[in-house]
């Protein structure tokens, strides 16, 4: 190990990167080989510069279209304005940065994006091969990039006057990460990348093979023993290898320095590569890396440095010092974020005076250097009610402190990123959690109904805090524990909290709340909850509910066409929100809901008016809220006109908002259905299934329109009718702007406590959560009960598939993942897989289990369906019906393996389509287990999908 490297590294660990101003950044592209991806390095580097930058992944994010099916960095690839648009308006980014992949806009999409005043920056990183087909498209950009100067004249040739020169490097996190090195990766020369269709490169290894100690890694070398490495062994094989040979020539015969060069000597190791001019820009030869010309030059000059180290050192030391004094990323955005900035000083870019004025004008705008904040709660799962939190929350930590970058732990960041134009990562990994922890200033937990015992025992109880817990007030517990770790502050904000009977619940919910910095909760039962167990008074805050803090004048409400026409044509509009609710009879409720509609429009005829119903769900799936509603709607008469206005069950909030302004009046079951609506003056009848419900009608003096769930048809009639016609009293508007200045008020003690937090000088490095994981024997988890064993797979129909080492083929102990690959699946494919599940304790057991498919197709319905057996049982599901999770709970006597197959088979013939492997990509997964005093027989229940026996 040389130490002057090493003391270098950890220097570099304590260097903060600063040009002196900050933008908002949205970054566009996707990192095809994972966390060590130059665009995984790109977009850390805009970080670790202290700008606000939004990643949009575009393996995640559907924002493409692709008319030409571009791939491997070959354009034009174009990003739809209108599939970005929503998160261009909560983002509102300074500059946009389109990473590669052929990635570009429409003319037309472009100018849209321009004159919002919006900077738009394109990098190619696979020039000049890709030159010819990204020529005609990157004009649209203010600034082009390029990583090879043999393109530069091509460009100019082509008539862009755009395009610079942005050559390859590394970041500081891909330098400075901790990563131990591993004996089996030693070698006096490696060589990595891929050598498919590439002769020169396996001639000059394969030479070398036969003199030294070599390894190769990638795809087509012919040296056995060949491997693909990413992630960590990426960086293990880097550190395993002495000389690291680099072959300059591209596939396309241009000879062009490529990125391997300073992945190489920024792990410390010397780098031999083909001698040419370009490359001196960058390195010394015989200096700080080496030359060659042919094999019997190379060969000479590594068997010179392996027989003299300290020539060898010297050398690895000085291209290492290059590296981190000029050719890390960091240092590539400075140069390019200056010409930016400088757009009209120099000859470098051509911009016309109206746009480089509009320019100037956007970038003159500089934010505080990035301080990120974490909040963490039921984000992005589909549910209004929580999106409405998110939104009160980050937006006032936002106004107190413009430093502030709120990164959101949710349960689907696609979707968070996507509406609110907030960073967001998975809350269920912990192990991403653990990465995104060590670079915040401060953890928020809320809001919403987070600390109770109804899921306790289900989500695994007390050990389910220091198991990886995913749910409960354990699974939200192990994030912020985290952060306390490191004196990261932790605060609570607008929670709910209650019931909480189980006695280890109850210490639980102490011990968080006595890691919290300050606490602030939703109503004062949750409060004197909290002082019972006890909680420090002085940390803590009772205000409403965070969502009377949401600044409804920045939302422009969208009022559906449906409810325009039916307001135009007189009707009386009631809105209907209804939810699940497991511990009530829902048909009996619906149908008591019809028969009150029924009969309001009975009266309201005798008056010569007519009633409508507009569904407001707040909860997205077809299980959900929606059908609920639907229990109701089709068993009204067709006198009563309803109308849905949602997109399967999911509303936005102006689309919400705009819905509202067409309603008279409102029948809600949810919290935050009632207390929006009250909100924006329109009045609510309630059906109260929980304590919190009833609490909301009498904070807002509607106490007699709290009514029961059991509420006879009659009552609720009732209510409707003088909401309808007596509308929301002075008193409870009164009392509502006065809830929402109180909820302002409480919300701003947690987020000012943030604002005056220090920022955390925060480094990014390269995430953990993708390095390749230690080999071991894997065994059963015990906190689990059961376990999948001895599982193979088998098709039918797929000749083309091959099944040993594929990846979408997995069998683990806890989980079955298969998917059929083909891209117009045809009738009687089949793939399967079929093993068996083992109990660890072999007893009466009850086993729960998850299928999980995100697909839904309505196009695709009675095509492609799912068998899952488990022992006698069978499920069947049409796959294309919903994306939403099945959940299955099996009962045994525990007595012997329980045989269990899962399949997708093809019913009848299919369209032609990529993404027919990701939508029949189907997981099995077993989420706990619990003894059963007895168990005569087997039992399989499911929350959706058909069951029988087998046989």
């Amino acid at each position: 190990m040389n130490q002057n490297i090493e003391r270098l590294r950890r220097e570099l660990q304590d260097k903060i990167f600063d040009q002196g101003f900050h933008w908002k950044i949205l970054f566009i592209g996707t990192s095809v080989n994972g966390t060590t991806d130059i665009v995984s390095s790109l977009s850390r580097s805009l970080r670790n510069l202290g700008h606000h930058v939004l990643d949009l992944d575009t393996s995640r994010h559907r924002v493409l279209e692709n008319p030409l099916r571009r791939q491997g960095g070959m354009g034009p690839v174009y990003v739809s304005y209108d599939k970005i648009k929503q998160t261009v308006d909560a983002f509102e980014p300074q500059v946009i940065v389109c990473c590669a992949g052929g990635l570009t806009f429409t003319e037309e999409d472009a100018q849209k994006l321009k004159d919002r005043g919006i900077v738009l920056v394109g990098i190619t990183l696979s020039d000049p091969d890709v030159f010819p087909s990204i020529r005609d498209h990157q004009h649209v950009f203010d600034v082009h990039t390029t990583n090879a100067t043999a393109a530069m004249p091509m460009y100019r040739e082509a008539g862009m006057h755009n395009t610079v020169y942005f050559p390859f490097g590394i970041d500081r996190g891909f330098v400075t990460q901790e990563i131990p090195e591993d004996p089996a990766f030693e070698a006096d020369v490696i060589c990595l990348g891929h050598a498919t269709n590439r002769p020169d490169r396996n001639e000059m290894m394969v030479a070398l093979d036969r003199k030294f100690d070599v390894k190769t890694y990638g795809r087509g070398w012919e040296i056995p023993d060949s491997i693909t490495v990413g992630g960590q062994e990426m960086v293990q094989a880097l550190k395993g290898g002495k000389i690291h040979v680099n072959f300059p020539l591209t596939r396309a015969g241009f000879i062009n320095i490529k990125c391997g060069v300073f992945e190489s000597a920024g792990q410390g190791r010397m780098v031999a590569t083909g001698r040419f001019e370009e490359m001196e820009q960058f390195f010394t030869y015989g200096e700080e890396i080496i030359g060659y010309e042919d094999e019997e030059d190379l060969s000479r000059q590594i068997e010179y440095y392996l027989a003299n180290p300290e020539e060898y050192e010297r050398v690895a030391e000085n291209g290492f010092r290059r590296i981190i004094n000029d050719h890390l990323y960091e240092h590539r955005w400075m140069y390019l974020l200056d010409i930016l900035r400088d757009l009209g000083d120099g000859p470098d870019v051509e911009v016309g005076p109206e746009r480089l004025a509009q320019i100037k004008e956007t970038l003159s705008v500089s934010y505080p250097r990035a301080k990120k904040v974490i909040l963490s709660g039921f984000y992005g799962a589909r549910n209004l009610g929580d999106e409405m939190i998110l939104r009160s929350i980050s937006s006032r930590l936002r106004e107190a402190d413009p430093a502030i970058q709120v990164s959101v732990a949710a349960e689907s960041p696609t979707r968070v990123e996507a509406a609110h134009g907030l960073q967001a990562f998975d809350r269920k990994s912990h192990t991403i959690a653990g990465y995104q922890v060590k670079s915040a200033s401060a953890v928020l937990l809320g809001g919403g109904g987070l600390w109770h015992d109804y899921t306790f025992e289900r989500g695994g109880g007390l050990p389910a805090l220091f198991t990886g817990g995913t749910i409960s007030m354990a699974g939200f517990g192990i994030l912020p524990m985290m952060g306390k770790v490191l004196d990261i502050p932790f605060h609570v904000v607008g929670l709910g909290v209650g019931p909480l009977t189980d006695p280890y619940a109850r210490r639980t919910v102490k011990f968080l709340a006595s890691q919290a910095d300050s606490i602030y909760v939703r109503d004062p039962e949750s409060a004197d909850l909290l002082r019972s167990l006890p909680v420090d008074e002085e940390r803590l805050t009772v205000g409403p509910d965070s969502v009377y803090a949401i600044d409804l004048d920045e939302v422009e409400p969208q009022v559906p066409d449906e409810v325009r026409r039916l307001r135009e044509e007189g009707y009386t509009v009631v809105g209907l929100n209804l939810r699940p609710w497991a511990q009530e009879d829902m048909l009996a409720v619906a149908l008591r809901v019809r028969d009150a509609l029924v009969d309001l429009a009975a009266q309201l005829a005798e008056r010569g008016e007519k009633l409508a119903v507009v569904a407001l769900p707040m909860q997205a799936g077809d299980r959900m809220d929606r059908g609920a509603i639907g229990q109701v709607t089709r068993r009204l008469p067709k006198s009563i006109p309803s109308v849905f206005v949602d997109r399967q069950g999911e509303l936005s909030l102006a689309e919400y908002l705009g819905a509202l302004e067409g309603c008279h009046a409102v029948l809600a079951m949810r919290l935050h259905a009632g207390l929006i609506a009250h909100r924006v003056g329109v009045p609510v009848v309630g059906l109260c299934y929980d304590p919190k419900v009833y609490r909301h009608f009498a904070e807002v003096d509607r106490v007699d329109d709290g009514l029961d769930l059991t509420a006879a048809s009659s009552q609720i009639s009732e209510r409707l009718r003088l909401a309808v016609t007596d509308g929301l009293s002075e008193r409870s508007q009164e009392l509502v702007r006065d809830h929402a200045r109180d909820a302002r008020a409480a919300l701003d003690i947690s987020v000012q406590a943030v604002a005056a937090t220090p920022a955390v000088p925060a480094v990014y490095e390269v995430p953990a959560e993708n390095e390749a994981p230690v080999r071991r024997r894997a065994v059963p988890r015990t906190d689990v009960g059961a376990y999948f064993q001895g599982f193979t797979a088998s098709q039918q129909g797929l000749d083309d598939m091959k099944l040993p080492g594929n990846p979408h083929l997995r069998a683990g102990l806890q989980r079955i993942d298969l998917a059929l690959e083909s891209e117009m699946p045809k009738a009687g494919m089949t793939i399967s897989q079929s093993g068996r599940m083992e109990l660890v304790d072999r007893r009466a057991t009850s086993v729960d289990l998850v299928i999980h498919s995100r697909w839904h197709n309505p196009r695709a319905i009675g095509r492609v369906y799912l068998e899952v057996r488990i022992g006698s049982k069978i499920l069947r599901q049409d796959l294309a019906v919903s994306g939403e999770p099945i959940e299955l709970n099996f009962r045994t006597s525990g007595d012997g393996s329980i045989p269990v197959e899962v399949k997708v088979s093809v019913e009848a013939d299919t369209f032609k389509a990529r993404s027919w492997t990701p939508a029949t990509t189907v997981g099995l997964e077993i989420t706990g287990s619990r003894r059963l005093a007895s168990a005569k027989e087997e039992l399989l229940i499911a929350s959706r999908g058909d069951v029988r026996s087998a046989g």
